[in-house]
Parts: C-alpha cells; sequence; structure tokens
C-alpha cells in the first residue's frame, strides 16, 4: 500500500502511527481517490465507440440503456404533394434524426427544389445536413425558440423571404415552441412528421450510480415510465439541453446539470467535472 503513494509522487508516511498523520494528509489522500476512482453513470441513449472513449479517458463507468427508439418514416406520398404545392419553402431540422429521414427521403429517388434555404437547431444537426450536401444556418442559443427567432429575424430582414413557407421536419413529440413562435410572427409554418419516438421499457440497474444524464424529454418520460423516480434518493441529473432540463426538474423537483453545448463529448466532460468536485 505504502509503494503506491510512492508511486503517486506522495511522500512517504508511516500509515501506522496515526499521532504522525496529519488530518489535513488524510483529506488530501481522501481527495486523490475520489479524483481517480471511476464513477458510474447511467446514459440513456446509444453512444458511439468514441463517445466511449471518451467516457473511459474520463473516468467515467457508463451503463447504457437506451431510453427511446426511432422509427423513420417510409410513406414520403403526402409530403410529395405539399413540397410541389410549395411556391418558396425553406427546410428547418430540429434535430439528427430530422436530418436522417431526410437523407431517407432524397435517396428515394425524391426531386428537392434547389437554392432552398435551410436552418438547423444547432451544430450538431448543422453538420449532419453538411454530410449530405445542405448548408445550413443555425442560431446562437441553440433550441427550437432560438432557431425560430433566427428564421423571424432573417424573414424580416429578407424581403426575398415573404411569403415563403417554413417546412418543419420533425418528430411526433416535438413541442410546440418553435411553431408557436413563428406562428405568432405570422410565419407559414408547417410540421412534416418524419419519425416517430417509441419510449422503451427500461432495464434500470439495481446498484446505485453517481449520475444520469438525459437526452430528450421523451427519454425522462421513458425513465418515469420504467419507475425510475420512484427511488426518491436520486443522483446527480444531468441534460444535453434546456428543454430536457425543464422536464426533468418539473419531474423531479430536484437541481438539474445542463450541459455547456447541446452535444454528447460536451455533456460527457461536464459531467465528470461536476462529479469530481461534489
Amino acid at each position: 500500500m505504502v509503494d503506491k503513494f510512492v508511486n503517486c509522487q506522495l511522500p512517504f508516511v508511516n500509515f501506522f502511527d496515526r499521532d504522525y498523520f496529519p488530518k489535513v494528509r488524510l483529506r488530501h489522500i481522501t481527495k486523490l481517490f475520489q479524483m481517480t476512482k471511476p464513477l458510474k453513470i447511467l446514459v440513456t441513449r446509444e453512444l458511439t465507440d468514441e463517445q466511449v472513449d471518451l467516457a473511459e479517458k474520463l473516468k467515467l463507468n457508463v451503463v447504457i440503456e437506451p431510453a427511446i427508439r426511432i422509427e423513420f418514416r417510409t410513406d414520403w406520398f403526402s409530403f410529395d404533394i405539399i413540397l410541389k404545392n410549395t411556391e418558396k419553402p425553406v427546410f428547418a431540422f430540429t434535430s439528427q434524426n430530422g436530418v436522417k429521414a431526410f437523407d431517407m427521403y432524397r435517396q428515394s429517388g425524391a426531386e428537392i427544389p434547389e437554392n432552398v434555404p435551410v436552418y438547423a437547431v444547432g451544430e450538431k444537426t448543422a453538420e449532419a445536413l453538411k454530410q449530405i450536401g445542405l448548408n445550413a444556418e443555425s442560431p446562437d442559443q441553440q433550441d427550437g425558440a432560438g432557431l425560430a427567432q433566427k428564421i423571424v429575424e432573417d424573414f424580416l430582414k429578407d424581403s426575398k423571404m415573404e411569403g415563403a413557407k417554413v417546412l418543419h421536419f420533425c418528430g411526433d413529440k416535438r413541442r410546440d415552441e418553435f411553431r408557436q413562435f413563428l406562428q405568432d410572427a405570422d410565419i407559414d409554418v408547417h410540421d412534416v412528421v418524419v419519425y416517430k419516438t417509441i419510449l422503451n421499457n427500461m432495464n434500470l440497474p439495481r446498484t446505485p450510480v453517481d449520475g444520469l444524464l438525459f437526452f430528450s424529454p421523451s427519454a425522462v418520460q421513458a425513465f418515469r415510465n420504467s419507475g425510475g423516480f420512484l427511488n426518491k434518493q436520486l443522483p446527480e441529473l444531468f441534460a444535453i439541453g434546456s428543454t430536457t432540463a425543464e422536464e426533468l426538474s418539473i419531474e423531479t423537483g430536484k437541481h438539474v446539470h445542463i450541459s455547456p453545448q447541446p452535444n454528447t463529448e460536451s455533456l460527457l466532460e461536464f459531467t465528470a467535472q461536476v462529479l469530481r468536485e461534489n
């Protein structure tokens, strides 16, 4: 045991002489153990191999239990009619799943109008659009309300946008903020449901965890339906964004830590930081 502390470059002490061992050093060593021991977290969505590697580097012991699954649209007949009858379309995406569904639509042989303005809720969604050849504008405030506000501002600045219709590619469990904001600004908007969110019956771990990570309001609902909130001694709660945090706070009445940036890598790094400091 002494050799382990020597390797950590701590001063040699006699661990069997309690009078010699100062309380300050005891606190220091306790803190050292807290900084190096793995922390167990429950992640409510699948992670990529790179994200798992990042968690390991952060000394996070990850338990992955997806809260939701996605079913993508296969029948695009009604959307074909909407798109053909829309003289000045504007595409808006509030999730990466929406981008994936749109790409499936394109690959089915559909004709996409050229030079359509494209908007994305955040950097990750914009990056997904870029990978399929679409350049998108995104807001500084990376949520539905922020995206809607940017679109309204652009409509006011550019006369060419007058009379345009925003086609919002979204899921069946979308929130109302985006559409309501645009409607209040007298901008025509149509929700195009391109995927369904299905809540899983989660197999929750029986042993305690140090943190719970949520990536959508639907994940919070699935966790609740699976009995996750029956235990009143909840660990630290983390959310990828403000919308998820709001749902989580309402459900638990507890403080929720919100990721500085709405992406998985930032959330993992933020989780490790918060848990080490607590």
